[in-house]
């Protein structure tokens, strides 16, 4: 049997928690960077069936298509503000990131909407067991993801340029007045 020095104890001592915090700071870094690629990822998926089933009138949670929404016209469409709303997005949002995270908890979600476009941001919050290791490495415990991604609905455009366009032209005085326009602008 071969005697060991006492100089190798004392040296693992001194080298073993090392090594114990490095193999648990990688493990809870990997934890950091799949939760973070999990927000990105959701929030990505979400706002993208969004856009898709806006642009198609159809329920985000269900993807049933409403077409008596589709069927409408212009005039029934600027006073009904149906489709899918920024509060069903975020609704949806919420339920999808409900449940997949290894170490974060999802603290705020907020979904605006715009004219042609929708937005996203999420807020988690990096939980680690181990107090005051997070701060000494100056490691940021809040994740935060916004993303935003616009549609664009060219029968619509259309249509709506066609309405402008005649409503425009058959105005009284329309010719005068883009002519008196035309003077003040420079060439």
């Amino acid at each position: 049997m071969k005697k060991v020095k006492a100089s190798f104890t004392v040296e693992a001592v001194f080298v073993m928690p090392i090594v114990l915090f490095t193999m648990v700071f990688i493990i809870y870094l990997s934890f950091y960077l799949h939760d973070y690629s999990r927000i990105q990822s959701v929030t990505d998926s979400v706002l993208h069936k969004a856009i898709l089933y806006h642009k198609h009138g159809a329920d985000i949670a269900t993807g049933r298509v409403n077409y008596e929404e589709i069927n409408q016209g212009l005039v029934s469409r600027i006073f009904n503000k149906s489709g899918t709303t920024a509060a069903d997005v975020e609704a949806y949002l919420r339920k999808r990131l409900s449940d997949c995270f290894l170490a974060t908890e999802i603290k705020e979600v907020r979904v605006t909407k715009g004219v042609l476009s929708i937005s996203a941001r999420v807020e988690g919050k990096f939980k680690c067991p181990f107090r005051g290791v997070l701060k000494m490495l100056s490691f940021d415990k809040s994740l935060v993801f916004e993303a935003k991604s616009a549609y664009h609905n060219p029968a619509e455009s259309v249509r709506i340029s066609e309405v402008i366009l005649d409503t425009g032209s058959r105005v009284k005085g329309f010719d005068e007045l883009k002519e008196k326009l035309g003077k003040l602008l420079p060439d």
